[in-house]
């Protein structure tokens, strides 16, 4: 997202199915370190996503009940 909002690279996020789409990247400027940082921070937030749904999924019916 940092990437996205520093225009290093252009795409879209689909919250629905999940994804991540990147169309475009600025020449030169991403090494394949960066790439692969970038890789590692995005399957970390993958991660985290995965946790908060799995804790709003679990404590659903409490927020509903009160």
């Amino acid at each position: 997202m940092k990437a996205m909002s520093l225009e290093l690279v252009k795409g879209s996020i689909d919250e629905s199915s999940e994804t991540v789409n990147i169309t475009w990247m600025l020449p030169r400027y991403l090494s394949k370190e960066h790439l692969v940082l970038l890789i590692t921070r995005m399957k970390e937030w993958e991660m985290k996503m995965e946790q908060v749904i799995n804790l709003v999924e679990t404590q659903a019916s409490e927020l509903l009940t009160n």
